[in-house]
């Protein structure tokens, strides 16, 4: 059955706001640290790492939560409501910078970033646990990952070309953080609220047993499909955060070109969510595990072209050439939502256990797990070359590192999901064969 196109948008319309919060931390929290909070690189990069190994433990709690929850507005829904405003008041504490020692600089920083990634969680999971219970027509799924990810990806462009000329605004930095996070904190309530009221859970089931631990781990130990696209989600999005996470980095000290940055960016999302579009027009024509690879693909070699053949000298060069990779990203990341989707009714099919919100735990932690990997390596690799934040000319270790971490790095990422999902075997006619088989039972 078809959805609506107000169900469709106020469901992308959730994403837009979480992805507002999200990409505030993946764009400028790590070159806040450094560069205005006072933080040492290698300090700063800790702080993300310390705070995943934190989440390997609450994403999959707050997975089986969400899937024992049941309320009259549904299992997932309530979350949206009760969680919005504790996670936006977290992240402008991120942002706030008080007059601290290194040492408390640090405490603050991990507390409040593992105070914002636990409310982050409690409200991610269960949004992205909804898509299965929407609709349980395969390439509707497709259709509502692309109306999310194109949303999602118009979040990032009001961070990326607002943040810095918002800050800009106030002659002392500090000031220039709180005031914009906020903003965008309120205009990320907005959206959220809508999306809790224009959404229905029309498939959501409930599960009255009570499963034990081992069950749950004999359900994702059963679900190939599962375990496959939890490799290409981990790969795919290491490859994106680890471009996202020292952007600002690269656009100010390689390219010197930071007064452009917020156009850069723009132009970069634009061409992500170019992806996603295109994505959305040949869903009906390919296997969603063809799109990923085709997608893949293309970052892939574009990003080893620009590094081993391009460099960044000739900024328009590197431009035509990056505008292929970020096609192929925004088509990869519509397909993996997708097919999140779908496993979830695998999970169903092979062990009589409905787990959205587990399965949906797991890929929001490895997914957060790859932005602090990359914010750890980037701190590691500024340290070691004895960056100093705000100095014109860094030493070449610096520009070399933040270019492996832009194009070469990704590719090797890019690389191995595409080796893992060749060994996708689950067509679209598979799925609808055991969505009817489940619907008979």
């Amino acid at each position: 059955m078809k959805m609506n196109f107000k169900s469709k948008f106020f469901y992308a319309g959730g994403d837009f706001g979480i992805n507002i919060m999200w990409q505030l931390t993946v764009f400028y929290l790590l070159f806040f640290y450094t560069d205005v909070f006072g933080l040492s690189p290698a300090k700063a990069g800790l702080v993300f790492f310390i705070a995943k190994i934190w989440d390997g433990f609450t994403d999959p709690l707050m997975g089986y939560i969400a899937d024992k929850t049941r309320t009259r507005w549904g299992k997932f829904r309530p979350y949206l409501l009760f969680a919005s405003i504790p996670t936006l008041i977290s992240i402008i504490l991120c942002f706030y910078t008080p007059d601290l020692s290194e040492d408390g600089k640090f405490i603050w920083a991990l507390s409040t970033y593992i105070t914002f990634t636990t409310l982050y969680t409690v409200l991610s999971v269960p949004y992205g646990s909804l898509i299965p219970a929407m609709t349980q027509d395969i390439d509707e799924r497709t259709s509502l990952s692309s109306y999310r990810y194109i949303a999602a990806s118009c979040g990032a462009i009001i961070v990326a070309s607002l943040t810095l000329p918002l800050v800009g605004i106030f002659t002392d930095q500090k000031t220039g953080f709180v005031f914009a996070v906020s903003s965008f904190a309120i205009l990320a309530l907005i959206f959220l609220i809508l999306c809790f009221y224009n959404t229905k859970e029309s498939f959501a089931k409930y599960n009255n047993e009570k499963y034990s631990l081992k069950k749950i781990f004999r359900m994702l130990i059963e679900n190939k499909p599962f375990q496959l696209i939890l490799i290409a989600i981990s790969t795919t999005w290491i490859a994106n955060n680890m471009k996202t996470a020292t952007v600002v980095y690269f656009v100010k000290y390689n390219l010197n070109l930071e007064q452009f940055f917020g156009p850069i960016v723009l132009g970069a999302i634009l061409q992500i969510i170019l992806g996603a579009w295109i994505t959305n027009l040949i869903k009906n024509k390919l296997e969603k595990k063809d799109i990923f690879i085709i997608g893949t693909l293309l970052y892939v070699i574009s990003d080893l072209i620009i590094f081993y053949l391009i460099g960044y000298n000739n900024f328009w060069t590197l431009v035509f050439f990056a505008s292929f990779g970020f096609i192929g990203f925004g088509m990869a990341g519509v397909m993996v939502w997708s097919m999140l989707s779908d496993a979830v009714e695998y999970g169903e099919w092979k062990s009589d256990i409905r787990a959205e919100g587990i399965l949906n735990s797991f890929f929001n932690f490895f997914f957060k797990f790859g932005v602090g990997l990359s914010g750890w390596l980037a701190g590691q690799i500024l340290e070691k070359n004895d960056y100093i934040p705000q100095a014109i000319n860094q030493d070449q270790g610096v520009l070399l590192g933040l270019f492996q971490i832009g194009y070469l790095y990704p590719a090797i990422s890019g690389t191995i999901a595409i080796i893992f999902m060749l060994n996708f075997k689950y067509s679209k006619e598979f799925y609808s064969n055991i969505i009817k088989e489940i619907n008979l039972r």
